[in-house]
């Protein structure tokens, strides 16, 4: 009876699909001349995607796969979500034309991924642009925006390293094939685990991240090779008479990243990652306090994490209109014996899905997940999930 029950849910999860729409590309609110001065077109953007997922184990995350977030030890469950979280409204501002340099451009973003399960607006980005300069919140220098795959869930391959940070950054070509950007970013970035019996220990935000990212390429196929630097500062004291010092400890990372079209209808993408203090740029990880955690042997003073991400990507065109990617992904913690059993040690992502465009800006189609974590205690899990989707840009 219980196969029965799996097997019809199975088949009308497949069946939700909703019928074709044309679509046409981004809208033009308006065009403003002011006098004497440019012209400047306002527009939106974005798309609205609505996700049927079943999920066969329990995960900490409903809307994305995150292996990270896979619940030990393992306790199969079927269960069932309907989400348009990750549909995205963008509204823009850009002039025409500028009499020297880049003309001058403000965006603003924002999904449905709002605190504690709601569909409240959540602040994705929101940035001013002026000749190679960037101000405010977007992408991180850190990241690969042009390696996301075509897939549907909002989270990419587990062991990208991709997050939104605010930030200064320019940007400016060193060759005819090379662009070399550099960033300051959040100081507050780092995401590191304290002391449980420390003296109200906490983070301080002082010393901004520093990135630089280099491409070489063409528009479509190049390498990436990037680095971060990121101090980790936090007050401290041993004994309540004490005065708090500030400790400050450094985290780094290094990023290579790349994409090949072997001809039209095959590509192949791949990036790996690794350092120390860092872990917060990984999709999964972010803001979940691996950076840096306390040393015990050392009186409790915080020690950087190890990391290593490695990602590779296939995506396959069989038409004009249906295609397909494939993904494999692995992440692990660094080694030492003081890391509590119930943090992550590893974890695993596997993905595929078959993609319907019958019009350049409609998508529909099934994708399936499958994750892994183990932690440092040995225990392990594992969790899989279906997913059904459609998505109409604008």
């Amino acid at each position: 009876m219980k196969k029965k029950t799996q097997t019809g849910l199975i088949v009308l999860f497949i069946s939700v699909l909703i019928p074709h729409a044309e679509i046409s590309a981004q809208i033009t609110l308006a065009t403003i001349k002011p006098e004497d001065e440019n012209e400047w077109d306002l527009y939106v953007q974005g798309f609205i995607q609505a996700d049927m997922m079943l999920n066969f184990q329990e995960t900490g995350v409903k809307d994305g796969f995150v292996s990270h977030s896979i619940e030990i030890p393992q306790h199969n469950v079927i269960t069932g979500n309907f989400s348009i979280k990750q549909s995205q409204i963008g509204l823009g501002i850009q002039q025409k034309k500028a009499k020297n340099g880049k003309p001058l451009s403000a965006y603003i973003e924002i999904d449905f991924y709002g605190p504690n399960g709601t569909t409240a607006p959540r602040f994705r980005q929101g940035y001013l642009q002026w000749n190679q300069w960037l101000l405010g919140q977007t992408w991180s220098n850190f990241s690969d925006l042009d390696i996301f795959p075509n897939i549907f869930d909002f989270v990419p391959p587990n062991a990208m390293v991709f997050t939104r940070r605010m930030q200064v950054r320019y940007t400016t070509p060193v060759s005819k094939k090379g662009i070399l950007s550099l960033s300051m970013e959040d100081p507050d970035t780092p995401s590191i685990t304290l002391p449980a019996d420390s003296l109200q220990w906490k983070k301080k935000a002082i010393i901004p991240n520093f990135t630089a990212l280099y491409r070489y390429g063409d528009e479509k196929n190049y390498i990436k090779l990037g680095a971060i630097l990121s101090p980790i500062s936090y007050e401290m004291k041993f004994s309540p008479q004490e005065n708090y010092q500030t400790q400050t400890i450094l985290g780094w990372g290094a990023v290579i990243s790349g994409k090949m079209y072997l001809n039209k209808s095959n590509i192949i993408s791949l990036q790996t990652s690794f350092g120390k203090g860092f872990s917060t740029n990984n999709s999964n990880l972010n803001e979940e306090k691996y950076d840096a955690i306390p040393d015990p042997v050392n009186k409790n003073l915080l020690k950087t994490l190890e990391m290593f991400n490695i990602v590779g990507i296939y995506e396959h065109w069989w038409t004009s209109k249906w295609s397909s990617v494939t993904f494999i992904s692995h992440s692990r913690i660094g080694e030492e014996s003081f890391i509590p059993g119930n943090m992550t040690k590893s974890f695993q992502n596997i993905g595929m899905n078959i993609v319907f465009q019958p019009y350049k800006k409609v998508r529909m189609g099934i994708e399936a997940n499958y994750g892994r974590r183990q932690n440092f205690g040995n225990q392990s899990a594992h969790a899989w999930r279906i997913q059904a989707s459609t998505s109409v840009k604008f």
